[in-house]
């Protein structure tokens, strides 16, 4: 069984060390304590000042933030005015759905960017005001169009899909007109 006892070389050393403090009280104070009222005053003064200088210093850091985040604010504002109008509208309503990345691929028709604008605001629920979805229509065409066989698909389908009712509407005509044209035959005599 062992025993829960120090050492006896640490027992030693410990009982017969006087432990001492690295610091007296004395240390502790700031070279004496202030005597009178005015050696009070003085040092309250001195205080003060060093208060007062470091609310100023402060108030000017706080200043000195506020026109450089100001200065930025004019840079990023001066930025936007300089890039076209499509472009920034494009960011704003665009990439809040979409990476940039993915709208940099993307080519169409300004037929073709139409009818997405349309099918995001229609079925996707996108925010777009009408006045705005024009301008980024104009600027998605003029900026990513579309390469000649993908132009001539988009044509092509819108084209078909808009002679798909006159087709109907003629068939429909033509049986009409057919079905009266139809007359019982009169007897050969």
């Amino acid at each position: 069984m062992r025993s829960r006892t120090l050492p006896i070389g640490l027992a030693a050393c410990l009982t017969s060390t006087v432990l001492h403090a690295e610091l007296s009280g004395d240390d502790y104070l700031g070279g004496g304590t202030i005597q009178d009222a005015t050696e009070r005053a003085r040092v309250q003064a001195v205080i003060d000042a060093e208060r007062q200088r470091e609310a100023e210093r402060a108030e000017t850091l706080a200043r000195e933030r506020a026109q450089e985040e100001a200065r930025r604010e004019a840079e990023r504002a001066a930025e936007a005015a300089r890039r076209p109008q499509g472009e920034v509208l494009t960011e704003t309503y665009c990439g809040a759905c979409h990476a940039p990345e993915m709208l940099q691929s993307a080519r169409h028709t300004g037929l073709g960017w139409t009818l997405t604008i349309a099918r995001m605001r229609w079925l996707n629920g996108a925010r777009i005001p009408p006045e705005d979805a024009g301008r980024i229509r104009a600027h998605l065409a003029r900026t990513q169009p579309a390469d000649p066989a993908r132009a001539i698909v988009e044509y092509g389908l819108a084209g078909l899909s808009a002679l798909l009712p006159v087709a109907w509407a003629l068939r429909r005509w033509s049986r009409r007109s057919s079905a009266t044209d139809r007359s019982p035959r009169e007897p050969d005599t």
